[in-house]
């Protein structure tokens, strides 16, 4: 891993971005994981720009969630670790787009947009929420974008410590995995 090396230094702003998209990462995580280790028991759905998208389990509709998840993983890793800073701008509008341009569509067409989440019995109206965040993010991007012009590039090597803290992160991926294989199927303790 000594070849693994950042070209940007960490950055309160990165942080920002960083935390900003792990919130709309989780739309795209939870039914990854649920699909896989619930199965036919546990349903998704969602438009994606006039797209229904949807699975109990594995469908082919998932393999739109892994494409998302693919995607989502190099955006994280480009943030710092990409030499070719464009593909990082691209990935920035990609995920506004995937994000918020989606729920805009949906404002735009319906009128308002909901979302359902049978877990906890929650049913929210997204519109009154939409509107600031997304012009949020967007101007979060473009000072993102700004910044990252003038920053000079870097050769930060990775180090014992880089791995320690990323098994720290992905550690709970694991007790996920063993919590979903042997908890009880989607809608039985859930209610």
């Amino acid at each position: 891993m000594k070849n693994f090396a950042a070209v940007r230094s960490r950055h309160w702003l990165y942080l920002v971005l960083s935390l900003f998209i792990s919130f709309s990462f989780i739309i795209v995580w939870l039914p990854l994981l649920r699909c896989v280790f619930d199965g036919k028991s546990y349903r998704w759905g969602t438009q994606y720009f006039g797209i229904n998208l949807a699975s109990e389990g594995l469908s082919v509709d998932y393999l739109a969630l892994v494409i998302f998840l693919i995607i989502y993983l190099l955006l994280f890793a480009s943030i710092y670790w990409f030499r070719q800073r464009m593909f990082f701008y691209i990935l920035l509008i990609w995920w506004w787009l995937h994000s918020f341009g989606n729920l805009l569509y949906d404002i735009l067409r319906f009128g308002d947009t909901m979302f359902h989440g049978d877990t906890l019995n929650i049913h929210i109206s997204l519109s009154k929420i939409v509107y600031p965040v997304s012009t949020l993010a967007l101007i979060l991007i473009i000072i993102v974008i700004l910044k990252d012009r003038k920053m000079k590039e870097e050769q930060l090597p990775w180090h014992k410590n880089n791995t320690r803290l990323a098994l720290l992160i992905l550690g709970p991926v694991i007790v996920q995995a063993v919590l979903f294989a042997i908890g009880e199927p989607h809608g039985i303790t859930d209610r």
